[in-house]
């Protein structure tokens, strides 16, 4: 189960061996890419756009060549060089170097474990330097993972960029020995403000999605409150004629039911014609078409013949005996009749 690492480890003894006996020339030319190189040999302390000095050089096929002095007011003898990537060498001191040794697991994520132990690593926080790193050796027996780490100041490094614009000079990377540092910066900060923008848009989609049923909810609600108000007018002249159709309706009703009870006015006008002189009446009651009287007379006994005589009268008859007054003068009558419909 061990001679696997084993055979990997003298593989790659066996690898450096040979890359040690490549010329160095070759080798660069192996290694380097075609570039420009701007080599910074002195920073003024004060502005560096008037007191920067050092040389742009042309890196083609690993050789190197020189196209001319660092001056701003001296464009690039080859137009050709704006199309490839340009690249940094400062003056010594203004890399810090040290080196590391880490945890053999922080090479999954070897970025993430040096942003994250950097203030404990150099005097600087993580967003305050740029960084590379170079000769990486896992050292698999004691679980560590040796490495250089190369540090700039980011501020110092944004600097000299701004410097450089004018002459359309952008560098991507500052050349480190045995590696380099790369200035990811600003395209970092152009993914992030994409990723920020993809990620807002993602989030007013997100709320349009919620919120367009609401709204053509809010919009059917809105519409459907216009059509009831347009209508109100129209609602409320079919409401007052149909309180009128009712009020004509239940006056139409209370005529027809008293006209089948009997107008009592009626009933008396109609009593008073028909009862004969020496009758008077001491009691009137009109309830669902019946008549109940009851008085005196001085004959109750031709009473019932008088009011079978009258066409709005039915049936009528005595309820109780006929008794003499007191004084014999007259009879006491109580008497019941149906009013005719």
């Amino acid at each position: 189960m061990r001679i696997a690492p084993v055979l990997m480890e003298v593989a790659d003894w066996y690898a450096a061996q040979m890359r040690a006996l490549v010329p160095g020339g070759i080798s660069r030319a192996d290694r380097q890419p075609d570039a420009v190189i701007v080599v910074i040999d002195h920073l003024p302390d004060g502005d560096l756009a008037g007191g920067m000095t050092g040389a742009v050089l042309c890196r083609q096929a690993g050789l190197e060549t020189l196209s001319g002095p660092l001056a701003p007011d001296l464009p690039l003898p080859e137009t050709g060089l704006s199309r490839l990537p340009t690249g940094l060498r400062l003056p010594p001191g203004a890399v810090l170097q040290r080196n590391v040794a880490l945890p053999l697991a922080a090479s999954r994520d070897l970025q993430a474990v040096l942003g994250f132990e950097m203030d404990r690593l150099t005097p600087f926080a993580a967003d305050e330097v740029y960084w590379g790193v170079a000769g990486l050796q896992p050292d698999a027996a004691r679980g560590k993972l040796n490495l250089q780490l190369f540090v700039v100041l980011r501020a110092q490094v944004d600097a000299i960029c701004s410097a450089l614009a004018p002459m359309q000079l952008m560098p991507s990377f500052i050349e480190v020995p045995g590696g380099r540092i790369e200035l990811a910066g600003a395209p970092q900060r152009a993914d992030r403000l994409m990723q920020m923008g993809l990620s807002a848009l993602c989030g007013v989609l997100a709320l349009a999605c919620l919120a367009v049923p609401l709204l053509r909810q809010q919009a059917a609600l809105d519409a459907t409150a216009q059509a009831i108000a347009a209508s109100a007018p129209a609602a409320q002249t079919a409401l007052a004629l149909r309180h009128q159709l009712a009020t004509t309706a239940s006056g139409r009703a209370a005529i027809i039911q008293a006209r089948r009870t009997g107008d009592a006015l009626q009933v008396l006008a109609t009593l008073t014609s028909a009862l004969p002189d020496g009758t008077w009446l001491s009691d009137l009651a009109l309830k669902s078409g019946d008549l109940t009287i009851d008085g005196q007379s001085t004959n109750a006994a031709r009473l019932i013949g008088l009011l079978s005589a009258v066409p709005d009268l039915r049936d009528p008859n005595f309820t109780a005996p006929v008794t003499r007054t007191a004084d014999g003068k007259a009879d006491q009558f109580s008497l019941h009749a149906g009013i005719a419909e």
